[in-house]
């Protein structure tokens, strides 16, 4: 389902937020051997939430990926990433659940996409196997 937010009211929010910082906030990982096979599967979950104080609106977003053989009970590599980014809100505006909605899809996803990739790429090679390149991410 589509949100139901107009281009105008995205772009009014859209100019109100400044990039303050972002970091990566909680990491876990777990490489077990016994479940590798040549035929992992991989699978990437998103989620974030949003809260906003005053001037300040705080993501969080999650990644998580898993590589598992479907013969397998339990995956062979598992990664979870979670990800602050925060605003700070120029203007006055209230960001909605329909403007985050978009802005996760298009611009946080893919901004933190590039992080992640980086992440996986250098986990799974300390974990001994052979590196692991994500695709790019495309919306």
């Amino acid at each position: 389902m589509k949100p139901k937010i107009s281009p105008e009211e995205y772009r009014k929010i859209l100019e109100a937020l400044e990039l303050d910082t972002l970091y990566l906030s909680e990491l876990s990982s777990k490489f077990r051997e016994e479940f590798l096979s040549q035929s992992l599967k991989l699978e990437i979950d998103e989620k974030e939430s949003f809260v906003q104080e005053n001037n300040i609106l705080k993501v969080v977003y999650t990644f998580k990926l898993t590589a598992k053989d479907d013969a397998m009970e339990e995956p062979g590599i598992t990664l979870q990433a979670r990800y602050i980014v925060r605003y700070q809100i120029t203007k006055e505006v209230q960001v909605t659940k329909e403007f985050m909605k978009v802005f996760s899809d298009l611009t946080i996803g893919m901004l933190l996409w590039t992080y992640f990739r980086e992440l996986v790429n250098n986990m799974v090679y300390r974990m001994g196997m052979p590196p692991l390149v994500l695709p790019l991410k495309k919306r």
